[in-house]
């Protein structure tokens, strides 16, 4: 009796919102339910364990029914009388229920799709220029260009879709899902105001929940390096210390449940190669490896249920691979020959998320590799053009995240990208002998965002970037260096998000 009684409370309490759903995230009927329970005809399934969450009760209402049940006064006889202008006849059956809730989806035969995304906004300032146009990478030396510039920008707008496939028969615990996702900064030379649309994600996913078995066949994000600090720059810490980008791979996941608080990941995947340098620059091509990327990652989650603040993450990863470039000769240099270079890419990472509080977390990673451009290492410089070898790289970042109120979220952070200046003699086109190139690269950065309601979001960021350049004379093979004005560069950044 109790337990029908706390059922029956709830079930009014769900009348209003329509539907009950239940932890398998299957929509129920209460009157349908409570029609099939009088007439004693059709059987339903039986109803789940609700939750407070599934009902849109909060834990403070679910506690209060908990205390009316346990006083000995209550009982059938004071439950509340039915509502007396209901017309029975008005009440569907559960086929035309179901038919009505697959009507909100959009659907095409077996495929159900939900699009998403959202249109973004922003305008900043920065105090002296950057690389790029719209967002800021690094700071260009005050001896290139000192100006000031400013930009209004609506190219980080998002769209995509996802599309739940059919099932497979016989076998319902694999799941079958498609994701394609694009914005609009496809091309980074072109005017803001017409935005190029650019591919982010496009893969098909297998997923086995049951197993904790995942497979992805198509362009998604590294496996090496996978956390980023939340920032409103369109690459957050890009080429300075957050390493990791989007590119087409085989790809298997794999989890293990250790014990009630420990999981662990095994991921590996056969990733697409393809150079990150020179890709404008004449008389450079850079082709695919002779052999795709391999990458891989190892983590481990604890305190999935003992951390009242959230599970604590430590992941390892690694990728190696190869990545060809040919070289025509440059004039006034002493890189005077044509040469065809397979270049070696490889990194060791290693990431950490630790929730030290229900509101607080901090964020973290650290590498070190070689020939990293393509992965938004190296400040943009994975090959030097005049050794025509990689350029081996050290950088991470730290964030710490946190929840003010349930709307305000503050991030402050830093992070840095180091290449090692041995191996560097010049990553820009030479005139009359002349190169330089970049060897430091530091980010500080602090944000405000408020979350109006699910949809509108605005932020403020304020960053700084501190770039050290070097120049060099290699118009002979003793190369000669010389020190340059380092590039800073303050940036406000106010942002609108208003997501779908």
């Amino acid at each position: 009796m109790r337990h029908l009684l706390k059922m029956g409370v709830l079930l009014l309490s769900a009348v209003c919102a329509g539907t009950l759903q239940g932890a398998d995230g299957v929509s129920y009927s209460p009157i349908r339910i409570a029609q099939a329970a009088e007439a004693g005809g059709e059987e339903l399934p039986p109803p789940p364990e609700f939750s407070p969450a599934s009902t849109g009760a909060d834990s403070e209402s679910a506690e209060r029914i908990d205390e009316l049940l346990a006083d000995s006064t209550v009982t059938t006889e004071s439950a509340p009388e039915p509502i007396p202008d209901h017309d029975y006849r008005d009440f569907v059956t559960r086929a035309e229920f179901e038919q009505a809730i697959s009507n909100l989806a959009w659907k095409k035969g077996p495929f159900t799709i939900t699009p998403y995304g959202f249109i973004w906004a922003d305008a900043a300032w920065n105090s002296s220029r950057c690389v790029t146009d719209g967002y800021c990478l690094y700071s260009l030396s005050d001896q290139i260009d000192d100006s000031p510039g400013a930009s209004v920008d609506a190219r980080m707008t998002r769209i995509g879709a996802m599309v739940d496939g059919p099932g497979f028969p016989g076998n319902p615990c694999w799941k079958l899902k498609g994701v394609l996702e694009a914005d609009f900064e496809g091309q980074v030379n072109m005017t803001r105001n017409k935005g190029q649309l650019q591919l982010r994600k496009a893969f098909v996913e297998l997923r086995n929940d049951y197993r904790d078995l995942r497979l992805l066949f198509g362009q998604d994000w590294d496996i090496i390096s996978p956390l980023a600090p939340q920032m409103l720059n369109y690459l957050p810490a890009g080429f300075a210390g957050n390493i990791g980008y989007r590119r087409a791979q085989f790809r298997v996941d794999k989890g293990f449940q250790m014990g009630p608080d420990c999981r662990t990941l095994w991921q590996i995947a056969i990733v697409d190669s393809f150079g990150g340098d020179y890709n404008t620059t004449s008389g450079v091509a850079s082709q695919a490896g002779g052999w795709p990327l391999i990458e891989g990652r190892y983590a481990v989650t604890l305190g999935q249920k003992c951390r009242p603040a959230g599970p604590v993450t430590f992941g390892f990863s690694a990728h190696v691979g190869e990545e060809t470039y040919r070289f025509s000769p440059i004039k006034d240099t002493y890189a005077a020959t044509s040469e065809l270079e397979h270049v070696q890419t490889w990194s060791m990472n290693f990431d950490a998320d630790i929730p030290l509080t229900r509101e607080i977390s901090i964020l973290g990673e650290w590498y070190y590799g070689c020939d990293l451009s393509s992965f938004c290492g190296g400040i943009n410089q994975g090959v030097d053009l005049y050794r025509r070898d990689g350029v081996r790289d050290v950088g991470g970042w730290v964030a710490i995240h946190t929840k003010m109120t349930p709307k305000l979220t503050n991030n402050i952070g830093y992070g840095i990208d180091k290449p090692n200046e041995n191996d560097l003699h010049g990553t820009s086109v030479a005139s009359a002998g002349k190169s330089n190139f970049r060897t430091r690269n530091e980010l500080f950065f602090t944000n405000f965002l408020y979350q109006w309601n699910k949809a509108l979001m605005t932020g403020i960021e304020l960053g700084y970037w501190k770039t050290d350049w070097e120049g060099s004379d290699v118009s002979t093979s003793d190369v000669q260096f010389t020190d340059m004005e380092p590039g800073k560069t303050f940036r406000i950044d106010c942002a609108v998000q208003y997501l779908f």
